[in-house]
């Protein structure tokens, strides 16, 4: 499974996960000036200080339902900017 989450390194926010034993990242890269980016058309790929995407690879090795936590922050601050969690359900292979 893949996360695509929209990120401005250069503003200091970066996204962080919380994983279930389940599920074990594969994957954690930051694409500059992603095209799943919202800012992609408007600021152009590769422009200094624009955005890009966070990629995150998910392998599920547990079946049953996940909760997979996101949250956007800064390292120094106390509260995060946004909080997300998804919901990841997962039957065993027959």
């Amino acid at each position: 499974m893949e996360l695509r989450l929209p990120e401005i390194r250069t503003s200091g926010y970066q996204w962080s996960l919380r994983l279930p034993e389940g599920v074990r990242l594969v994957v954690d890269e930051y694409v500059r000036g992603g095209d799943d980016h919202p800012e992609a058309e408007s600021r152009g790929a590769g422009t200094p200080g624009g955005g890009g995407v966070r990629r995150l690879a998910l392998d599920v090795v547990g079946a049953g339902r996940h909760l997979i936590e996101a949250e956007l922050a800064r390292s120094w601050e106390t509260r995060p900017r946004r909080s997300v969690v998804f919901v990841l359900s997962a039957r065993p292979n027959e």
